[in-house]
């Protein structure tokens, strides 16, 4: 399951999910989400902070991702 936050809910898969092929990592379902490095503060993987991007996705996996947030 997929959860993307903020800004970054416009590029929410349909019902926040998404198939990951055997091998994905965080980063390769950024990618393919057309999300850039730039554009994610923080990523939780199943509920914890997770600032490796290469780690590697079950098909049960949750992620948070967080957008930057700026304020003034």
């Amino acid at each position: 399951q997929l959860q993307l936050m903020g800004a970054l809910k416009a590029k929410s898969p349909p019902e926040n999910r998404i198939q990951v092929d055997e091998g994905a990592t965080i980063e390769s379902v950024l990618t393919a989400l057309g999300i850039e490095t730039k554009q994610v503060q923080i990523v939780m993987h199943n509920n914890r902070p997770q600032p490796d991007r290469s780690t590697i996705l079950s098909p049960d996996d949750h992620l948070t991702v967080v957008p930057p947030v700026g304020g003034g």
